[in-house]
């Protein structure tokens, strides 16, 4: 605890850009909330937005999505498939998130994450994965993997351009996916296998029909 007392005491008290969110929670955990909010001299909206960074940052670390040696481990045990879910990034650049879906590409980036791009063959189906909405654009892999340099790294952001690219009028959210392929998917990694995908692409054809 003493950390995040720290961390919340230290914090930079600049504003930056927020999305808004509201929350349910029980009565006695608000209570301790607005005691460490008075205690600390914060708002409850400050001490709050701390204490989720702090539980995002274990969760992170749980699931080791920012570790590069398990990164490059999965990525060399993955089965190959000709369908791939491809998280657009969000958590970390919506430029990059809004720069796939303008250019219709599928891209990744640094190493050993950027490699999964080079994965994908020529005809490949790839799904774009929004975080909070779902499948919000697919195409097909070229097999041509190109680079360009990310945030002035050269060549640290692989990318295919995708062919018969198209961006969906809805997006087919986490718990559709989840009910059409009836298993668990890891959403938040960079690039997933999908070998049922085309149950995915069904479902997307027939809305579309």
């Amino acid at each position: 605890m003493n950390d995040i007392i720290s961390l919340i005491e230290n914090a930079a008290k600049t504003k930056s850009d927020l999305a808004s969110a509201s929350i349910r929670m029980p009565k006695e955990l608000y209570s301790f909330i607005e005691g460490l909010a008075d205690q600390l001299d914060l708002s409850r909206q400050e001490t709050m937005l701390k204490l989720l960074e702090k539980g995002v940052e274990a969760a992170k670390a749980a699931l080791k999505l920012d570790d590069k040696e398990q990164a490059a481990v999965d990525i060399e045990l993955l089965e190959p498939s000709s369908f791939h879910l491809l998280n657009t990034n969000k958590r970390h650049s919506l430029e990059d998130h809004d720069r796939m879906l303008s250019e219709g590409s599928a891209a990744a980036f640094y190493a050993p994450w950027k490699y999964n791009i080079d994965r994908i063959k020529k005809g490949d189906v790839v799904f774009l994965y929004e975080n909070g909405k779902g499948i919000v654009a697919f195409g097909q892999g070229t097999g041509e993997t190109e680079k360009r340099e990310h945030h002035g790294y050269l060549e640290e952001c692989h990318f295919q351009r995708l062919m018969d690219f198209t961006i969906l009028d809805k997006p087919i959210s986490a718990a559709e996916i989840k009910k059409a392929v009836q298993k668990n998917v890891v959403f938040l990694r960079t690039m997933s296998p999908m070998p049922d995908g085309q149950l995915l692409l069904n479902l997307i054809q027939k809305r579309s029909a």
